[in-house]
């Protein structure tokens, strides 16, 4: 038998002890020795019990919850013992009613708390009650309002003598919904208990707690039945229901409904891990077989960690406790190989790092040129008619004496080589980002427009409106007036270039040339083309956005 198990008996032995000792100063007060000091006495050895009881559940108890309700019970049991000692302390009527009509206070809020800890049977620390479970304290509280307001309304207790005292009184519908309420409490309660006492996927069940409900069953027969012995030994009611609520908890306790700190030596002697226990002062209360020798005193007072090393392989852990300490030891070494393994598998993966890494720059670079040699292609087709030009313009300006034809000639290659240059930046630009703002190639046209200008042509440019148009729009709009450019650079006197972005753009050229421009016609779908008769020619297209 275990220390934890000797200890419960012996004080389940002086708790029966105390009872039975009670009881007989009961018989003792009704049929020898007629003095208040025997209800005295017995009164304070039942408040000493559930006083005792109530310290012990602050010990015991892990769940919170729990021990806030239970702790609340034991409280009402001591409050209800001495009202009950009170009232047949004093010889004033009116005080004593009105602490009979306060027994009600602890009768009707006992059971409703065994609701709530019924409901937490079997349940782990952290388990919350729901909340409708508040809404109990609605009715309990309006019906212990009732029985204290009794003299106003008389709807529980009445009284057919006209003195206000319980005497002499009567039942009324008032008393019904008191009683009813508080068996329905305890009856729900009841049918919580019992259910939490199957054993789960099993059909054994816990029949300690069982067996205090066995008992008040009797006792209630027998009281009803008024039978003598029982009358005279154990007649007050207050007394036992109190019991019988305490000894049910106790039982759901011992048996481990309700989550508690017993048991320690048994499992300190089950459990393979080096666990001790100690008091505030370090003391050594509890330790396990597998921590071999408890660790000292002195070595404990030293931690001012919450976790040391104790050597490679084991850290010493701490936590506080309510009542003092638990010690353990945590064996790492499964880690630590874990971690030498990790280590070399980071340095094998380093190296392998380092060559996939070489790999990837290499690649980015070969991606890079890939991608910059796909756009100079696509920059040499889509300008290799201007490349031509070029090519022709400088051979024929190595050939010419003419120095004025030469001066020709360095315009033309300007003009020529800035659509070269805009054109390749529009492509990069489309690259990069998808589409070309309206200011992109407002800066294209304004650069060719300045180099016409030096080239001895009148050439202005008007751009209205903001925005992001397509590659494809941005490209065409500086492809025909090149287009426009080119067929008419020998003649070329005049060009003004308005375009006007909105829901659509729209680009009209008035271009004072001799070479006719209609032929534009077939390279660019849509174009209009009309001359006047002071030889001006419009050019006009429209590109939906």
């Amino acid at each position: 038998m275990s220390k934890a198990t000797k200890i419960s008996l012996l004080c389940a032995l002086a708790a029966l002890g105390l009872i039975v000792l009670a009881m007989l100063l009961r018989y003792v007060s009704r049929h020898i020795l007629h003095a208040p000091i025997v209800n005295h006495l017995r009164s304070g050895i039942y408040v000493f019990l559930f006083s005792a009881w109530c310290y012990t559940l602050w010990l015991r108890i892990v769940q919170v919850q729990v021990r806030r309700y239970l702790l609340a019970i034991s409280a009402l049991m001591v409050l209800w013992i001495l009202l009950r000692s009170i009232k047949f302390s004093i010889g004033n009527t009116d005080a004593e009613r009105r602490l009979w009509y306060f027994y009600y206070f602890p009768m009707l809020f006992i059971p409703m708390l065994s609701v709530f800890v019924s409901q937490s049977l079997g349940k782990d620390e952290a388990f919350r009650l729901p909340r409708w479970t508040k809404l109990l304290y609605i009715p309990t509280l309006l019906l212990l309002l009732l029985v204290l307001t009794n003299d106003l309304h008389r709807q529980v207790f009445s009284f057919p003598s006209g003195v206000l005292s319980d005497g002499e009184y009567r039942y009324e519908k008032g008393y019904y919904f008191v009683l009813g309420w508080e068996a329905l409490c305890a009856a729900f309660s009841l049918v919580l208990m019992v259910r939490s006492c199957r054993i789960p996927h099993s059909r054994r069940i816990r029949w300690l707690p069982l067996v205090p409900f066995a008992l008040s069953l009797a006792y209630a027969y027998a009281y009803v039945k008024k039978v003598y012995w029982v009358w005279v030994l154990a007649g007050d009611m207050t007394v036992s229901q109190c019991l019988i609520f305490a000894s049910i908890f106790e039982c759901c306790i011992q048996c481990g409904l309700i989550q508690s700190n017993l048991g320690y030596d048994e499992l300190f002697e089950a459990t393979s891990l080096p666990v001790q226990i100690t008091d505030h002062a370090l003391c050594t209360k509890y330790a396990s077989i597998a921590m071999q020798k408890p660790l000292p005193q002195s070595e404990l007072r030293h931690m001012q960690q919450d976790t040391v090393q104790l050597d490679d392989d084991t850290l010493l852990k701490r936590h506080r406790l309510r009542s003092g300490w638990v010690f353990w030891k945590e064996d790492i070494s499964a880690l630590n190989q874990i971690r030498k393994e990790l280590e070399l598998t980071r340095d094998e993966l380093r190296d392998t790092g380092d060559v996939l890494a070489a790999e990837n720059a290499q690649r980015a670079r070969w991606l890079k040129l890939t991608e910059e040699n796909r756009l100079y292609d696509m920059m040499e087709a889509q300008t290799a008619r201007q490349i031509a030009m070029l090519r022709d313009l400088l051979a024929e300006l190595q050939r010419t004496e003419d120095s004025d034809r030469a001066i020709r000639l360095l315009g033309q290659i300007i003009i020529i080589g800035t659509y070269i240059k805009r054109r390749s930046n529009l492509i990069f630009v489309g690259v990069q980002r998808g589409a070309i703002s309206v200011q992109e190639l407002r800066l294209c046209l304004n650069e060719s427009s300045e180099n016409i200008s030096v080239y001895g042509a009148d050439c202005k440019t008007i751009v209205n409106g903001e925005g992001q148009l397509t590659v494809e729009q941005a490209t065409q709009i500086y492809d025909l007036f090149e287009a426009v450019v080119e067929m008419g650079l020998e003649s070329l006197r005049a060009l003004l270039t308005s375009i006007e972005v909105g829901k659509q753009v729209e680009v009209t050229l008035c271009v004072s040339a001799a070479e006719p421009l209609c032929a534009l016609r077939a390279r660019f779908p849509g174009l209009e083309w009309e001359q006047d008769e002071d030889g001006l020619q419009y050019v006009t297209r429209k590109l939906e956005r």
